[in-house]
């Protein structure tokens, strides 16, 4: 019996210092699509070939992304920010994983700690400094895996429960969505990125 989670691959990629923000969308789109590719490669070793195994990435009428021409393909949530990309792939039956990534040192954290004291969410027991970016990729991972658009900040997601921090910098997150649903997502510190996983 295989694993209940999605393939899951996370790939760095390299871009200059100063690179423009079009720049970084072009390298992260690539990336994005290598991460895919891998995470096919991935599924397969798990649960054997697949008709799907070398089609490509579409997006349908909210943008969320899925496999091309293959209506009984799993789905699959992508992510790229600065330097990392990634692409999950849900177990056959499944229902959509989502996930999310953001830099350490994103620009708009202060304004994530804002609206988390305004919600009540910064009161949860984070424990650590990266905690408005883990509350941020949680939810976007939850708004990825309803595959349904939600407010740029937010604000109809709540975050319900913060786990332990785990000594490998894990703490799971229990997320309502916007349509009421109870998601669990892993938040985890990784190198420069927080990464964020529906579980």
């Amino acid at each position: 019996m295989g694993r209940l989670e999605p393939s899951i691959i996370w790939l760095p990629f390299a871009h200059a210092a100063d690179a423009q923000r079009v720049e970084l969308r072009t390298l992260g789109r690539a990336a994005s699509r290598a991460a895919f590719r891998a995470a096919t490669s991935a599924w397969q070793a798990e649960h054997g070939p697949a008709a799907w195994a070398g089609a490509a990435l579409a997006n349908d009428e909210h943008g969320a992304p899925h496999i091309a021409g293959h209506t009984g393909a799993p789905l699959i949530s992508i992510t790229h920010t600065r330097g990392l990309a990634g692409c999950a792939i849900a177990i056959p039956g499944a229902p959509a994983p989502g996930i999310d990534a953001e830099p350490l040192d994103s620009s708009g954290v202060s304004a994530l700690r804002a609206l988390a004291e305004e919600t009540g969410e910064a009161r949860h027991p984070w424990k650590d400094d990266a905690w408005p970016l883990r509350l941020w990729c949680a939810k976007e991972s939850v708004v990825k895996a309803e595959r349904f658009g939600a407010d740029a900040l937010g604000r109809t997601l709540r975050i319900e429960h913060v786990g332990t921090l785990e000594a490998d910098r894990t703490q799971r997150v229990v997320v309502r969505s916007h349509r009421g649903r109870i998601h669990a997502v892993i938040t985890a510190v990784v190198g420069e990125h927080v990464r964020a996983w529906t579980g």
